[in-house]
């Protein structure tokens, strides 16, 4: 016989399930594909002036704590400009900027930043066996998965919405996971990286950050 308690948290659990909502509303079919590949990178450059005061003329940003969207995936570029205009990321600058913009503006935005040359880790990088281990073969007793194996075999950017690492700032990256580690940001479909992050510690994400991180100018 199951006991009341058990019953009432098995319930809690299934509403939760049902009541909870998607993470994204960005679905990569047949049409959100087809609205990339015919998106016009002419009309995002003159859409990209308003960026370049955070991110850069050319997608690169002097502020640290600002992504290099300069060579992402369009299909990344294009779901997070979605999610802040859906509420999926909240940001109340990016939210804003976003809510003039429709479908077809975001999607030329996209594939404008996506052609231009993407920001460059340091040459000179060194990072300890461990924190190497994590991002080429991850570390299946805390069921973490390489950070290669969503991110791309050299971690610049996998399929649809994985974004390339290399070459982002330290400061933003570690924002970035400890916004997933701790709920502040849960646009990730699947949960992919708050699952990560949660277990990282505070050492780990540092170090992984600086890992992919420019050089300094």
């Amino acid at each position: 016989m199951i006991r009341l308690p058990v019953l009432t948290g098995v319930l809690a659990l299934l509403v939760s399930a049902v009541c909870a909502e998607p993470s994204s509303l960005v679905a990569y079919d047949s049409a959100t594909l087809r609205l990339l590949a015919t998106a016009d990178p002419a009309r995002g450059e003159e859409l990209a002036g308003k960026c370049s005061k955070c991110h850069g003329e050319k997608g690169v940003s002097d502020d640290p704590v600002d992504i290099n969207i300069a060579g992402l995936r369009a299909s990344y570029i294009y779901k997070q400009l979605r999610d802040y205009k859906d509420g999926k990321r909240v940001s109340k600058d990016m939210s804003r900027r976003v809510r003039v913009l429709d479908d077809q503006k975001m999607a030329d935005l996209a594939v404008w930043f996506a052609s231009l040359e993407p920001g460059q880790a340091a040459p000179d990088r060194n990072a300890d066996p461990e924190i190497l281990q994590l991002i080429r073969e991850g570390d299946p007793q805390r069921m973490i998965k390489a950070c290669s194996s969503c991110h791309g075999p050299d971690n610049r950017g996998g399929q649809f919405d994985n974004p390339s690492l290399v070459g982002q700032h330290a400061e933003y990256v570690v924002t970035t996971l400890t916004e997933f580690r701790d709920g502040d940001r849960t646009n990730d479909i699947y949960s992919r990286m708050r699952t990560i992050a949660e277990v990282l510690s505070d050492a780990e994400i540092e170090a992984l950050a600086a890992y992919f991180a420019p050089a300094l100018p």
